[in-house]
């Protein structure tokens, strides 16, 4: 599978994607007691969270102005940290999915960063990581289509859209019971170095690796100066 960073992207800051291939999963395996502590402090955490402070973190605003810079509602569409914060505080719990997807969740509420996550061997071809050329239309994962406009952040695969405006991953790309295989990705924002971003994705798969034992991951970065690929 190669991967494909379109100018149109680089134009907006984001001149890095990275990139996590986990081998080996099993998304409903339970968590162990490390794990669920984890993510109980991380939901204390957020629900104790300013909310004025989170908005203007300088991760959280990168996400804000690269909405901004493409004419979309930060409103409708707020960062995913901020909304997951946001849906914390008012329910007083995470929304709990699977074992990897609230892993991953929690991640973001340390780190702000948006993560998407797929299940590896749904992805055709390659992954292009553009502003859309032409519309099209995307379906979230339990919500109804949604009309893709011309300039809107997207990655695509060789069959459709995968994922929209960094906050929303795509249905038929989604992590289910049967995923054996992940690819995680951050597209990040100009707020947001490479390092941090690499660091961010390995404590997630190590994470992964503490209910996942037979679990193996690799990391790349997705820049137009070098071709990247994951067998």
């Amino acid at each position: 599978m190669k991967f494909y960073l379109r100018d149109s992207l680089v134009q907006l800051g984001m001149t890095a994607i990275v990139l996590a291939k986990v081998t080996n999963v099993t998304p409903d395996v339970p968590l162990t007691k490390e794990l669920e502590n984890y993510i109980t402090a991380s939901e204390e955490l957020a629900a104790n969270y300013d909310r004025e402070a989170i908005r203007v973190h300088s991760v959280i605003a990168g996400y804000r102005a690269k909405m901004q810079a493409i004419g979309q509602s930060v409103k409708k569409n707020p960062p995913t940290a901020e909304a997951l914060i946001k849906n914390i505080q008012r329910r007083g719990s995470m929304p709990r999915v699977n074992s990897i997807v609230d892993l991953y969740n929690a991640e973001a509420l340390h780190s702000f960063l948006a993560i998407g996550a797929h299940d590896f061997d749904t992805i055709t071809e390659f992954v292009e990581f553009t502003r859309a050329y032409e519309a099209t239309v995307f379906s979230p994962i339990g919500s109804n289509e949604k009309q893709v406009s011309v300039g809107d952040i997207i990655y695509r695969d060789q069959k459709g859209v995968m994922a929209y405006l960094d906050a929303r991953d795509g249905e038929a790309y989604k992590i289910t019971p049967k995923t054996k295989n992940l690819l995680l990705i951050m597209q990040g924002n100009a707020n947001t170095d490479v390092p941090s971003r690499i660091a961010s994705l390995k404590r997630v798969c190590e994470n992964i690796k503490k209910i996942c034992p037979l679990s193996a991951y690799e990391i790349a970065v997705v820049t137009q100066k070098d071709d990247t690929f994951f067998e």
